[in-house]
């Protein structure tokens, strides 16, 4: 994210301040106006009205310097009617400022803000957690060719949103951070989802914990992995990508040769998922946190012991599997073990 040298910060996180008016805005405002060369503006913990948001506006459009503006939760007690108006005025000063690149709005009623998202084409970062976005109202987040970073959680989006948000991610070809954990989006929005972000080569960091794969949204993700060649980090707890699904994307994973961070907890992966992880392993060297928890095998089954061998063969610590989920002590040979337990599982 940008990082602001602290001169150039106006501030008033966190203060509580109940602004309904001009005059009630007004000292702070003042304190705004005299801020030279603005670079970063925080006004999230706040309550803020539309006459005093008018207000704002009328400041903001004098600060062509401001890179980075944090406006999460700023109409807390406020009416529908009351944050529109709100909104529509500041989202109208945001869109006349040249060096705004990023942007948090989460924890707002959604309302008019996508707007300014057709209209703000250098943005790099967008914040959108809790927004009650809801199903229909994502329409064209992200279609700037400077984005790179989309943060969308809790926002209920499921699948009716699945299509736009895919279809403004293929259309980006920049994303290099995408998170949109807990928004109860099932296998076929998933699918919609990595097929549009298979379009952004560079994809980095992927957090779409807590929603649901199964066997067809795994298959799709498995498909895209190999077209992330810088993928380091990749969240997928809690989506039941189950026994198949497990599978398809833990056999896909020996490609992500970059990855660094792997969530696979609580995903119903069975024994043969944990011995071809142990297999894709092998090829992931950078590995530096995995988590496996929460799975259909065992803690303390031979399947814990062939990853920790593999993991042992890269000169990869065991630690990085967070909590134990065996013993301390490696098991038999790795060759031996596979050979073993393929005989037991017949595959």
């Amino acid at each position: 994210m940008t990082t602001i040298p602290a001169d150039r910060i106006y501030s008033l996180e966190g203060k509580g301040l109940k602004l309904t008016t001009a005059e009630e805005f007004e000292p702070y405002l003042e304190e705004l106006r005299s801020f030279e060369n603005l670079e970063e503006l925080r006004l999230n913990g706040n309550t803020i009205g539309a006459e005093a948001a008018k207000a704002l506006a009328e400041v903001l459009r004098t600060k062509p310097t401001l890179k980075v503006a944090t406006f999460h939760d700023i109409f807390t007690s406020r009416l529908k009617d009351e944050v529109k108006e709100s909104v529509i005025a500041i989202c109208g000063a945001l869109s006349h400022l040249p060096s705004l690149i990023e942007l948090n709005l989460s924890d707002n009623a959604f309302g008019p803000w996508e707007h300014f998202l057709k209209k703000h084409t250098i943005l790099e970062v967008l914040k959108l957690n809790n927004n009650g976005l809801g199903i229909q109202e994502c329409e064209s987040q992200g279609k700037a060719p400077a984005l790179h970073t989309i943060v969308c959680g809790r926002n209920r989006l499921e699948n009716g949103s699945a299509p736009i948000f895919a279809k403004a991610y293929a259309a980006l070809k920049s994303l290099r951070e995408v998170r949109m954990p807990q928004n109860g989006i099932r296998p076929e929005g998933i699918t919609e989802l990595v097929t549009g972000l298979a379009s952004n080569p560079n994809l980095t960091v992927l957090d779409l914990q807590d929603n649901t794969f199964t066997e067809s949204g795994s298959a799709a993700l498995a498909n895209a992995l190999p077209g992330w060649s810088t993928l380091e980090t990749l969240n997928i707890g809690d989506c039941l990508l189950g026994a198949a699904g497990g599978r398809l994307v833990i056999e896909a994973l020996k490609i992500c040769t970059t990855l660094k961070t792997l969530n696979l907890q609580y995903n119903e992966i069975e024994m043969d998922g944990a011995i071809a992880l142990a297999e894709s392993l092998r090829d992931l060297k950078n590995l530096e946190s995995i988590e496996i928890n929460g799975n259909r095998f065992d803690a303390e089954s031979n399947a814990v012991e062939l990853i920790k061998a593999a993991l042992s063969e890269n000169d990869l610590d065991d630690d990085i599997l967070g909590p134990k989920t065996a013993s301390d002590v490696l098991g038999d040979d790795l060759a031996d073990l596979v050979s073993q337990m393929k005989k037991d599982l017949a595959i």
